[in-house]
């Protein structure tokens, strides 16, 4: 088994080299911006949604609560994001995009297409909606209660 195991033909270890690869583009493009992809996700969402709590922020990210948290703490030390009291929860506070956020916005979104031109560029124009489309079913697997459920004893 272990002769015939390609590394090169399993799906985790593709999925996490073409995110390195992600990284290294979205690096290059926005060198100098001190923005990480996880940030331009942060504001991007705020803007479009603003006033979203930290935890919905979060949730909408698909990331760790405490990880955001620590996210926020430095987007908000930075400039980016403001946090206001929640006028619902006074535990909460709401986020928005600050003026130096929406700033850093209009000057990376212009580039956005850049990254992902050059993370698809390889993949042949019929196939990269398919692609995403996809990659956004692997995402989203287990976050509805329907999610088909691998099979325990495949052949």
């Amino acid at each position: 088994m272990l002769r015939n195991f390609r590394l090169e033909d399993v799906p985790s270890h593709l999925l996490r080299r073409a995110h390195f690869k992600a990284e290294e583009i979205f690096a290059t493009t926005f060198a100098g911006e001190g923005v990480t992809p996880r940030q331009k996700a942060a504001l991007v969402l705020l803007y479009q949604e603003p006033g979203l709590s930290q935890n919905s922020l979060a949730e909408r990210l698909a990331m760790d609560r405490n990880t955001v948290a620590e996210m926020v703490r430095r987007m908000h030390g930075g400039g980016l994001i403001e946090r206001r009291p929640s006028p619902t929860d006074a535990r909460a506070y709401q986020l928005y995009v600050a003026p130096a956020g929406l700033d850093l916005l209009c000057r990376v979104m212009p580039r956005d297409v850049v990254v992902e031109d050059q993370l698809l560029a390889r993949l042949p124009e019929e196939y990269r909606g398919l692609f995403v489309k996809c990659l956004r079913l692997i995402a989203e697997y287990g976050n509805e209660a329907d999610a088909p459920k691998p099979d325990p004893n495949p052949d």
